[in-house]
């Protein structure tokens, strides 16, 4: 922990407290902030405190990125090969792609690519790749591409090796795709990676991956992260770095529910000790994550009609309605978040129904949480029981950009309602905590300002607008990494804004955001960031 007492002096201070006040000068002790004021009154009480001049410059509190997935950003930036749409534009040019890595990688080692959501609509053949077209890889090699974390597509040796045939059953859930007229595996998967145990990299590999990870939010002025580590290397990697001082971000993490931490473990509180008592100031277990359906881009959320052109199928629920109820009062108990993903209309009914059904008294008070809600499917009636049970919905303003163009393609605005009702769920009460839920399908999806652009610009990357009524303002924007997300992850008491007793936690700005516009948002760039008044990040 430092103990060095600095001053900063001499800048134009956003602290994102409750005023909005604008500040010159802050000082810090151990870490945290002692004393704010005016450049003037800092100085008269430094003493032998170290000074450091701001020159001016503008200063935010550390952004927080409330949903984040370190190890899937480990694997497709740092140990998968890119096969996105930047890159390619066909099955071919994945295929030629992996078989220059399969070149290069040693025979019955995995070869693996990163692809992004929806891309079978950018390929050529308008299609993902199937077992034959990586057959056409490597023979040798066991291979995968991934569109996405719903998404994966396994050669012949690759569904060999994960023991794969024409008998395999589908998990709750998830599906195994198969030839309509041969029942043969197709090679594409859909919410089935951690059910059949798909290639996991060890954990040395996976934390070494993790620090370059680290070291790019941090160019981007993040300075923590609500985690969801989906597979036990995940978490063991963090837990790693955190023991040996390597885990600069701060950390709330929430391990995936069986596949991670089992229910027993969030009763006993056994992980969660282990996992708080690593490095308390920069890691912690808030609570547990579960997925209450699959995803959309895999056609596996959880729907209340048929998907288009699909009679009769309507996605699957991983839990009965009394388990999900059971699993929010184990969290509840436990005084532990239950992070739900659920971006079906049934599986949002579902997520709101277990929330409700805790008594009225404790609604609110564990602050649990459901993953994408506030994407889609918000009806008056969803949003109502939203703020009656005290469930913070978390949707993803970076997905304006990129993924929300597919909800609408997908299944229509008559189906899903406004496609990221911000200031409507804003104005109910509702505060929009800000994340990426990036697994690296965009270079920069990451990186908050993009994404607060999006918000209030409502554009997505083809230039289109969406929903443009529902614009935040530039200060919501702000609010929505820092105050609100701090929020989110239960850690409002020691960060999201820069006041007295709170992590000296910030970044310094190339420009005002309040007073760029919007469209000079995204151009923003991280000049220092420092964590616990300790410099961790600047700009060459």
């Amino acid at each position: 922990m430092p103990t060095e007492t600095v001053c900063f002096v001499g800048g134009r201070i956003r602290t994102m407290d409750g005023a909005g006040t604008v500040a010159e000068a802050f000082r810090a002790e151990d870490g945290r902030i002692t004393a704010i004021g005016t450049t003037g009154e800092i100085l008269a009480a430094a003493g032998d405190a170290r000074v450091v001049d701001l020159a001016g410059a503008v200063v935010l509190p550390g952004l927080v990125d409330c949903h984040s997935h370190l190890e899937l950003l480990a694997y497709s930036w740092e140990l998968a090969a890119d096969c996105r749409s930047s890159r390619v534009s066909s099955v071919e040019g994945i295929v030629a792609v992996l078989a220059d890595r399969a070149a290069a990688t040693p025979a019955g080692e995995w070869v693996l690519g990163q692809g992004e959501h929806y891309q079978n609509l950018k390929l050529a053949e308008g299609r993902y790749p199937d077992r034959h077209d990586l057959d056409r890889v490597s023979t040798v090699h066991p291979v995968m591409y991934r569109a996405s974390y719903h998404i994966n597509v396994f050669n012949s040796l690759g569904l060999d090796l994960l023991g794969v045939d024409d008998d395999t059953p589908d998990a709750p859930g998830g599906r195994i795709e198969r030839d309509p007229d041969t029942g043969v595996a197709t090679g594409r998967t859909y919410d089935m990676f951690e059910p059949l145990g798909g290639p996991q990299p060890s954990v040395g590999d996976l934390a070494a991956a993790i620090r370059r990870v680290q070291d790019r939010y941090l160019a981007v002025g993040v300075t923590t992260v609500g985690d969801i580590p989906l597979h036990r290397a995940g978490l063991e990697a963090i837990a790693a770095l955190a023991a040996d001082g390597g885990l600069v971000l701060r950390a709330a993490v929430y391990p995936k529910l069986e596949a991670v931490v089992s229910a027993e473990d969030v009763r006993t509180g056994r992980t969660r000790q282990h996992i708080d008592a690593l490095d308390p100031d920069h890691l912690r277990m808030a609570g547990f994550k579960v997925f209450l359906d699959g995803g959309l881009t895999a056609g596996a959320a959880a729907l209340h009609a048929d998907y288009p052109g699909q009679p009769g199928y309507r996605g699957e629920l991983a839990f009965t309605d009394r388990e999900v109820a059971d699993l929010i009062a184990t969290a509840d108990d436990a005084g532990l978040q239950i992070a739900m993903h659920a971006i079906g209309d049934r599986a949002l009914d579902q997520a709101l129904d277990g929330a409700l059904a805790l008594p009225t008294g404790r609604h609110g008070v564990a602050r649990h949480r459901i993953e994408h809600a506030g994407n889609m499917f918000m009806t008056d009636e969803r949003i109502k029981r939203l703020a009656a049970s005290g469930v913070v919905p978390v949707p993803q303003p970076a997905f304006i950009m990129t993924t929300a163009a597919g909800y609408v393609a997908h299944l229509g605005t008559d189906r899903i309602g406004t496609v990221m009702p911000f200031r409507t769920l804003i104005d109910h009460g509702l505060p929009i905590p800000g994340n990426s839920d990036a697994i690296g399908i965009t270079e920069d999806q990451h990186d908050p300002f993009p994404a607060m652009r999006a918000a209030v610009t409502r554009r997505t990357n083809d230039g289109d607008v969406l929903a443009a009524g529902e614009a935040v303002s530039v200060e919501e924007a702000l609010r929505m990494y820092t105050e609100w997300a701090a929020f989110s992850i239960g850690w409002e008491d020691r960060l999201g804004s820069l006041e007295v007793g709170k992590f000296a936690d910030f970044v310094v700005l190339s420009a005002d955001p309040l007073e760029t516009g919007p469209e000079g948002l995204a151009a923003l760039t991280v000049g220092q960031t420092w964590i616990g008044a300790t410099l961790v990040y600047e700009r060459s």
